[in-house]
């Protein structure tokens, strides 16, 4: 059990929304077969003949690069109403196919999967889109505001991808450069809408009983 105190400015609590022409960008650690084994792994008895299995599915961190992608997050804070980061969003479970969807809902975005740093070349553009992966965040910038970013991130030694751009068309597209394919097109609103409200019609039979 462990806790922690901290602070926030409050200019910073709440995330802006996506708007057409933002770019969307990726921080941290690259790409690894991370997650795609399944959460259940961890529930198995361990041995040589899964362990391939449990090294896929076991998140595992990386301290030295959450501390440069805090530093890069924490000079952006610092510059105040200069602060080029719109909206933030936690790399967790799904990866990249969860972050790139929720962070530019409702709006939608395109992206070149090839884009995103991968630290083994043999993951299939599936992993990549999915991969849990830790010390990775999800941001929206301007593109005004790219220049400074990167100038930053540089100097805290901290990756950064810039995945694509919002469009306003409401779907996320992803894009493979390498073979020219379209690996993902799919309306937000399918996935992230409002589920529609179902309604239950209760009603009393009235049972009329007779004494024995």
């Amino acid at each position: 059990f462990s806790a922690g105190v901290g602070q926030m400015d409050g200019r910073f609590a709440e995330k802006g929304e996506p708007e057409k022409g933002m770019l969307v960008v990726k921080i941290g650690g690259p790409a690894y077969r991370i997650g795609i084994g399944g959460g259940a792994a961890s529930s198995r008895v361990q041995s040589s003949e899964n362990a391939d299995l449990d090294f896929d599915a076991v998140q595992r961190g990386d301290a030295e690069m959450e501390n440069r992608m805090n530093r890069l997050m924490r000079a952006c804070c610092d510059l105040g109403d200069k602060n080029p980061i719109i909206s933030v969003h936690d790399q967790g479970a799904g990866g990249n196919g969860n972050v790139l969807k929720e962070l530019v809902e409702p709006a939608g975005a395109v992206y070149d999967i090839r884009q995103m740093q991968v630290g083994d070349e043999t993951l299939s553009v599936l992993e990549i889109w999915g991969a849990e992966f830790q010390e990775n965040n999800g941001l929206l910038i301007r593109p005004e505001d790219r220049e400074m970013f990167e100038a930053i991130a540089k100097r805290e030694n901290c990756p950064v991808n810039v995945m694509g751009h919002v469009t306003g068309d409401g779907k996320v597209v992803v894009h493979d450069s390498r073979d020219g394919s379209t690996p993902v097109d799919l309306p937000l609103e399918l996935v992230l809408g409002k589920m529609p409200q179902k309604t239950f019609s209760d009603y009393h039979v009235e049972a009329k009983l007779e004494p024995l």
